[in-house]
């Protein structure tokens, strides 16, 4: 991507709190995730931390152009948060919109303080979604509702008359949609007589809570693959020590090799 169009979509995430990134996997890659996607599925294995079930999913975090993107938002030791596999078949329903409160703790009563008096933290972005279309997002086939600007909303409820500017996002198979997770969105109805496939990955700052703890949940043999960017993009050169600092690797996000027998 030139750089003509990548600040074309930088000032898209600035102006509306999302974009459609091209390109990000092949024809080839989507007919693989998708098999793969309905092989777990058909298994009963959970769609959850899908880097580890098939190595098609490890491209999630390869893609030059949007490692790019997301670092220019979150900076350079962003970290991944999660990777789910998303099935919506042919007659789910409209599962509503919400904002992302998970990382944040924005929307879970315990962790709003009262000094907050009701107000989310809008003014930086704190973290990333992102939806790689394994199919084409249609109008009429799940593709994701938005509310174009609404990371600017600063209550925890989406006024009413902001429901009229919700839009379906559509964009072509092997892209990504990208939006601020303080924007509100939520799946549109599948009324098409097909299956909708896709893949999410949320990304965050590193100092930002993570949804998954992916530092320990990362197979070895993944890691390795991910090279000198994994313990970035899996959050182990962000690991709270949990021994002394002089005892403690924070480029690894591990016991220093003399201490690798306290390793947990």
């Amino acid at each position: 991507m030139d750089d003509q169009r990548f600040h074309e979509h930088i000032l898209s995430m600035e102006l509306n709190g999302y974009t459609v990134l091209p390109k990000v996997f092949t024809e080839d890659e989507c007919n693989k995730a998708q098999i793969e996607l309905e092989n777990l599925d058909a298994a009963g294995t959970s769609l959850e931390c899908v880097f580890n079930k098939a190595t098609v999913f490890e491209r999630i975090y390869q893609v030059p152009h949007l490692l790019r993107y997301l670092r220019y938002f979150l900076g350079d030791d962003a970290c991944l948060s999660g990777a789910y596999g998303s099935i919506r078949r042919a007659g789910e329903g409209d599962a509503g919109l919400h904002s992302d409160g998970a990382i944040t703790g924005h929307n879970k009563i315990d962790s709003m303080p009262k000094g907050d008096d009701g107000i989310r933290i809008t003014s930086h972005i704190l973290g990333l979604n992102v939806i790689i279309c394994i199919s084409e997002f249609a109008c009429d086939n799940g593709s994701t509702h938005i509310v174009p600007g609404s990371f600017r909303f600063p209550g925890l409820e989406i006024p009413e008359s902001a429901l009229q500017a919700k839009t379906v996002i559509e964009a072509p198979r092997g892209s990504a949609i990208v939006f601020n997770f303080n924007t509100w969105h939520g799946p549109s109805a599948n009324n098409s007589n097909s299956t909708r496939y896709a893949l999410l990955t949320p990304w965050r700052r590193s100092w930002v809570r993570s949804e998954n703890d992916l530092a320990t949940i990362v197979k070895r043999e993944v890691l390795e693959r991910a090279g000198a960017e994994g313990p970035k993009i899996f959050g182990l050169s962000s690991r709270i020590p949990y021994l002394e600092g002089w005892q403690w690797d924070r480029e690894r996000g591990a016991p220093k090799p003399e201490w690798a027998h306290l390793e947990r």
